[in-house]
């Protein structure tokens, strides 16, 4: 017989994982999961919080196949400590976390998600002043020429275009961050065919409730910059930093643009250079986009008519926001929109690189829509948790020698205190 020293022992004090589970709040699970499992009888199920944990170590190392997770926990003391597992205890099979992940569904990983966010706002790693909004494509578990079909293995995966500018199945996530530690605010998983456009201001309002706060700006690249989106973020007092499409006319580029009219919000008119008025006319079927046309007799005497058209009067073809669109463009242009703008890829790009190359999200795991969700809010629920984690170690790791540092100056007082010195004698010299 050999007797071992307890597991804990084989861990080293600054151990990554350590680190984790100071920062981990996973107090909701039993209480979150009960009404998923038989309370009467049955087998004793294994612990739902071994489960939860076991995926976050999925989501941490970026491995992508459960099979290969508990061939690397079998062997890898750190992953047993982690889980509560003993060296001679035999560990849960694969399957009962796939089965787990069909019976939680994605509620228990929203809420761990939410846990980390709070934890984060509680350490103060979450200033509220500037978020970052963008997606990124995952390319879906399925091979292309089954996509969208009726015995498809993956009926939600949808094509999309990726970052090499091929297309292929997928899924995108949309993310909002927070512009002082990068901590992810909010994830929504949509097919890879759907706009990001569309998604930013639902986005943007989820995580308002998380923080229960609104944000000075939101930054976002040249897909979120439109019309609606900036009215949007305007009426809930956001400011939108995004770089606004050029303007351009389907004439060509030799004729006046839609900049070079002047746009009264209160009258709902334009006015050409030549300072004649363009009226509402019509709202378009398919596109919704407002028509606005001047009179034939003021185009037809007009002397800047061959700057202008060529047809017999003009028209002007814009969005119902057109005055928020023109706002947006005039901010584009000030000094503090721009610096703004550039805080945006180190945050928000640096985000999806470290979800990529760290913790394998440039590919599902799985198959549908709900469990890509479950993958995404594990892989944010990391970063946010690996955020708060180095906090934490750095705070407990200056405060040791501080702590040890006082309490060796109160023992010496309390030693001086006890027994004062003797009083100095004076010496002659000679």
């Amino acid at each position: 017989m050999m007797l071992l020293p307890p597991l804990e022992s084989f861990v080293p004090k600054d151990h990554y994982l350590r680190r984790l589970d100071k920062a981990l709040d996973l107090s909701f699970v039993h209480e979150a999961v009960r009404d998923r499992y038989c309370q009467a009888n049955g087998r004793p199920s294994i612990d739902p919080e071994v489960i939860i944990r076991l995926f976050l170590i999925q989501a941490l190392e970026g491995i992508s196949r459960v099979r290969e997770l508990m061939r690397q926990v079998q062997v890898n003391l750190a992953y047993r400590w982690f889980i509560g597992y003993e060296l001679d205890e035999p560990l849960p099979d694969h399957s009962t976390l796939s089965r787990a992940l069909s019976r939680f569904g994605d509620e228990v990983f929203d809420e761990l998600f939410c846990r980390s966010i709070t934890g984060c706002q509680a350490s103060g790693l979450i200033e509220g002043k500037v978020f970052h909004v963008d997606a990124t494509t995952i390319r879906a578990d399925l091979n292309a020429n089954r996509v969208n079909r009726v015995d498809s293995p993956d009926g939600d995966a949808r094509f999309g275009r990726f970052p090499d500018g091929k297309i292929k199945p997928g899924y995108k996530q949309h993310t909002v961050a927070d512009g002082k530690q990068r901590v992810v605010l909010d994830v929504s998983v949509t097919a890879g065919n759907v706009s990001e456009h569309d998604e930013a201001v639902r986005l943007v309002d989820s995580a308002v409730a998380r923080l229960d706060k609104i944000p000075e700006a939101v930054c976002a690249d040249r897909a979120y910059a439109s019309g609606l989106n900036a009215f949007e973020m305007a009426k809930r007092g956001i400011r939108l930093v995004a770089p606004p499409p050029q303007a351009k006319t389907f004439t060509g580029e030799q004729y006046f643009n839609v900049e070079s009219f002047a746009y009264d919000e209160s009258t709902d008119r334009f006015t050409c250079p030549g300072g004649k008025q363009l009226r509402y006319l019509s709202t378009e079927k398919k596109r919704h986009r407002r028509i606005y046309a001047a009179c034939r007799t003021d185009c037809r005497v007009c002397p800047l008519k061959s700057q202008c058209t060529i047809s017999d009067r003009r028209t002007l073809k814009v969005t119902a926001h057109h005055a928020s669109l023109i706002r947006l463009r005039a901010d584009s242009k000030t000094e503090d929109f721009k610096k703004l703008y550039r805080s945006r890829a180190p945050v928000i790009e640096g985000v999806f690189a470290e979800a990529k190359q760290w913790h394998s999200l440039q590919r599902a795991w799985r198959r549908g829509l709900s469990k890509m969700k479950v993958q995404c809010l594990l892989v944010a629920a990391v970063l946010n948790f690996k955020r708060l984690a180095t906090l934490l170690w750095r705070y407990l790791g200056y405060r040791a020698p501080w702590n040890s540092l006082c309490a060796a100056l109160t023992a010496m007082w309390r030693r001086l205190k006890a027994s004062p010195p003797e009083p100095a004698v004076l010496r002659s010299h000679t």
